[in-house]
């Protein structure tokens, strides 16, 4: 099963724009419906944790950084 940052980076990876926390975590968890709700609280930690892979913009929304290129 995905970790919660594997489905983060794939959400990122499907989105065509860059995203803000409450709208990752508005895709989490419209996808996990039978499980706990993800609160954007949680999903910016996730994404500070994957500062490797992601990009905060300076409006506040995240990214892939193979995207920014």
């Amino acid at each position: 099963m995905p970790t919660h940052e594997e489905h983060i980076l794939r959400i990122l990876g499907e989105a065509t724009e860059a995203l803000f926390p409450s709208e990752i975590a508005e895709r989490l968890n419209s996808e996990f419906r039978a499980g706990t709700a993800y609160t954007t609280a949680e999903v910016v930690t996730c994404l500070q944790a994957l500062g490797k892979h992601v990009a905060q913009l300076h409006d506040g929304r995240w990214t892939l950084k193979r995207l920014m290129l």
